[in-house]
């Protein structure tokens, strides 16, 4: 399908308004108290469960496509980027949740064998208890399981079992997840 010139002048226009207006409300959340801040989130956020913490200068791309359980954390400097579209691309996190400073969760992309890059979405599920290391990037279509561990700098791009611990580029599980008995 061919996009008209007014067309691609209209979703440029949009897209540079639209992105100008996130900034802004960035930099006014990074500086009101956490209190404000977190009544924000709860009316734009699709879920947003109890008691969850969101660390300053976290970057929040369509936060109505993003769900969080009870006692989710996102440390300094996070970046969520789900899609627009309205079936796909959606981030939904579980309970008890802690992402590491600086993790960057991708659920939208763009297909590499078209050259005009259109747009491609496909959700991502972080399951219960999952901690998940400082720099590390999630790709779209991930489903991490419950407990489990993804290590510093890693890049997720396949779906990791439960309980299991996964480290590197391509992260890859290196051993499963052994938790003590006195809880």
């Amino acid at each position: 399908m061919q996009v008209t010139a007014t067309e691609w002048i209209l979703g440029k226009l949009f897209y540079h308004v639209f992105s100008y207006c996130i900034n802004l409300i960035t930099i006014i959340l990074n500086i009101l108290p956490p209190c404000f801040r977190m009544l924000f989130f709860k009316l734009t956020f699709n879920k947003l469960g109890r008691d969850c913490i969101i660390d300053c200068n976290c970057y929040i791309r369509y936060p109505w496509r993003i769900s969080f359980g009870r006692h989710v954390i996102l440390n300094r400097g996070c970046e969520l980027y789900p899609s627009i579209r309205k079936k796909d691309g959606t981030i939904q996190i579980e309970d008890f949740v802690v992402l590491g400073p600086n993790v960057i969760i991708f659920a939208a992309g763009h297909d590499y064998t078209t050259l005009e890059l259109k747009d491609t979405a496909q959700n991502v599920y972080i399951h219960k208890w999952v901690w998940i290391g400082g720099k590390s990037i999630i790709l779209p279509g991930v489903t991490i399981g419950e407990g489990a561990i993804i290590g510093a700098g890693s890049v997720v791009t396949k779906d990791i079992p439960p309980y299991s611990i996964a480290v590197g580029n391509p992260a890859r599980v290196i051993k499963t997840r052994t938790l003590s008995s006195n809880q």
